[in-house]
């Protein structure tokens, strides 16, 4: 596949000024949501990219001031994407303080209802656990949120499934998982939409696939559900609108 999030359907549409909130993960800094903040602009979406300080600032601190970033964003449309605990930010806010404009919501590789791999690092070291996750991590496993989503708005969530990332390094990471993230983690109750591929944490950031999922949900409300036999459904319709070559 090409470019398979380029469907005409999924573009954002000329007469709505819609904009994502993109939200990273713990640790990080952002940049890795480069490349799906490039190919989202393609579709017609304007990015802005909410950056927090997992180690330093607690989970209600960081969320109180992702509630506040989302007020302040122009667009008569507002989704907002978070990849990892940013999604876990981005659900307590949209449970919390929703944002009242229309729009829909996306948790990519996030620990909803747990972190196994936080527990564990904390485990290892009363002190020294702690300060390697940081507060955010050690603040959402120490309170672990209820199973369902209680919010509004769509809320739909792709998932990894190969385990490759820092919990590789403790042979007591439960499967299935994407090496950082166990896939039961990332379930709710009351979940618009849960779709999984056999990628690993970060790399669910790089996949074309992933990429025409989050664009097919903005714009449906609903994932492509890819066949564990053959092209997804999400492939077929790119194919047939002759985006992509047939193999």
């Amino acid at each position: 596949m090409s470019s398979p999030w380029l469907h005409p359907e999924w573009r954002s549409p000329a007469s709505t000024q819609a904009t994502i909130v993109m939200v990273h993960g713990a640790v990080v800094d952002g940049y890795e949501m480069f490349l799906l903040r490039r190919r989202l602009h393609q579709l017609g979406y304007r990015t802005r990219l909410f950056q927090y300080r997992s180690m330093l600032r607690g989970l209600d601190n960081n969320v109180a001031r992702l509630a506040k970033f989302i007020r302040e964003t122009e667009g008569d449309t507002l989704h907002v994407i978070g990849h990892s605990m940013g999604g876990v930010l981005v659900r307590k806010v949209f449970e919390q303080a929703p944002d009242p404009r229309p729009g829909r919501l996306i948790a990519i590789g996030s620990p909803l209802r747990d972190c196994w791999i936080g527990h564990r690092f904390e485990r290892l070291h009363p002190h020294i656990g702690r300060l390697m996750v940081g507060r955010t991590v050690h603040d959402h496993i120490t309170h672990p949120p209820s199973r369902v989503w209680s919010g509004v708005r769509d809320f739909g969530v792709i998932a990894g499934t190969y385990p490759f990332g820092i919990g590789a390094i403790f042979k007591s990471l439960p499967t299935p998982s994407d090496g950082v993230v166990l896939l039961d983690e990332t379930k709710l109750q009351g979940l618009r939409d849960h779709v999984t591929y056999r990628i690993n944490h970060f790399g669910l950031l790089l996949s074309k696939r992933c990429t025409a999922q989050v664009a097919c949900f903005l714009a449906t409300g609903k994932f492509a559900q890819p066949s564990p036999d053959g092209p997804s459904a999400l492939e077929a319709r790119a194919v047939v609108s002759g985006l992509v070559k047939a193999d």
